[in-house]
């Protein structure tokens, strides 16, 4: 960098965001506002855990084994940032939760990327993203394209459902039953 180029804002193009995020916290145009969050199978995955602030759910697309999602339940949030202290605590614990059940169930895990973000789909939720010794792209993050494309066999999701909500029963309770507080 030469001594004239001072670091900043860069300028961005315009705007090609969907349309549904010119208004981020309408529940009308969410698509997992639309979801059944007492089913136990949402198409798009299946229920691990039920939890105070969020499901966990193995996810059914893309090749990674073992890829969960935890989708916050406590009505529609867009954003990470609009919940108080005490349901992001709460929230976070399930995730962690949930990352501890893969860990347990797949080995070896040497990484496991947790991500939140908040580009395609305007509703809280967390991706857990196993990173298993025989993957590609090692180092670097996962690409969608990894995550989205195909579907996992469905017998194999069924037999590690069945043991991810045997280890989801026993461990990482959920904050608000450490802490004695109630829910969202």
């Amino acid at each position: 960098m030469s001594g004239s180029q001072v670091p900043g804002p860069r300028s961005f193009a315009a705007s090609t965001w969907p349309e549904r995020y010119a208004q981020p916290d309408s529940y009308a145009s969410c698509p997992m506002c639309r979801k059944d969050f007492t089913a136990p199978d949402i198409g798009w995955g299946l229920l691990l855990k039920r939890g105070v602030y969020g499901n966990a759910y193995l996810w059914r697309a893309g090749r990674v084994r073992g890829y969960i999602v935890v989708v916050w339940t406590g009505g529609h949030v867009a954003r990470l940032t609009a919940l108080s202290p005490r349901q992001l605590a709460g929230f976070m614990a399930e995730v962690i939760s949930a990352g501890r059940a893969i860990e347990a169930h797949y080995r070896p895990v040497p990484k496991l990327n947790v991500s939140l973000l908040e580009n395609d789909i305007p509703h809280l939720h967390a991706h857990l993203i196993p990173r298993h010794p025989t993957e590609p792209s090692p180092g670097h993050p996962q690409p969608f394209a990894h995550l989205d494309h195909d579907h996992q066999d469905e017998t194999r999701i069924q037999s590690d459902a069945a043991a991810l909500r045997a280890l989801l029963a026993y461990t990482g309770a959920t904050y608000a039953a450490e802490s004695g507080e109630g829910g969202p």
